[in-house]
């Protein structure tokens, strides 16, 4: 399983504001690179057959993104703290099956991170029932030391760059996901690429076989 395990470039922070201003204005999180967005999208040739599954929140940057290369774009909105308990359910009730226009692309965050084991690989075969023959998929592990995660929400701007914005309280960071153990979790995807970040988030890019 060839993946290759790279440092990527994440975006400088942002300038630092006085405490007044930090008050007035809302976090709107921090920019950084993707160098596993880019891989997602890599060789993809804009096609008005192709689909786009995000199971994060909508926004226009990202739409505006996706429709380069794709007409069909869902938002599924399944990773909101609420919805940890029953992720699966989420989907189902979110994401039904549509076998005339399965997903090719599918954005998955850090799926993997929020929800406990014992769901993990009833989720990714569910993702995997949704998809198209050769579909590609991307995953965020947070592959820190920190005892605490930030929940975030991700806005793509570009098919390299991503808005990490804060969507709720640290919350305590369990056992961390090495790179053999998510190879494992996403098959019947094969993990092609993986990149890792100086934030500490592990990036991975699969094709469904």
């Amino acid at each position: 399983m060839g993946w290759l395990d790279r440092i990527g470039g994440d975006a400088p922070p942002a300038a630092e504001v006085s405490p007044a201003s930090q008050e007035a204005e809302p976090d709107r999180g921090e920019e950084r690179t993707s160098l596993g967005l880019k891989a997602l999208f890599d060789g993809v040739v804009p096609d008005d057959a192709h689909s786009v599954l995000d199971l994060g929140r909508s926004s226009a940057s990202s739409f505006t993104v996706f429709g380069r290369y794709a007409r069909r774009i869902r938002f599924a909105d399944v990773l909101r703290p609420e919805r940890r308990p029953d992720l699966g359910a989420a989907l189902d009730a979110s994401v039904p099956v549509q076998p005339q226009h399965p997903y090719d692309l599918i954005l998955a965050w850090d799926l993997l991170d929020r929800i406990a084991d014992g769901q993990r690989k009833s989720v990714v075969n569910r993702l995997a029932e949704r998809s198209a023959p050769r579909a590609r998929i991307h995953v965020l592990v947070d592959a820190s030391d920190r005892p605490e995660v930030q929940q975030y929400r991700f806005n793509v701007l570009d098919v390299d760059k991503v808005r990490y914005e804060p969507a709720g309280p640290d919350r305590p960071a369990g056992d961390r996901l090495l790179p053999a153990e998510v190879e494992r979790l996403l098959d019947p995807w094969e993990v092609v690429r993986a990149f890792t970040s100086r934030s500490g988030m592990r990036e991975y890019v699969g094709i469904l076989r």
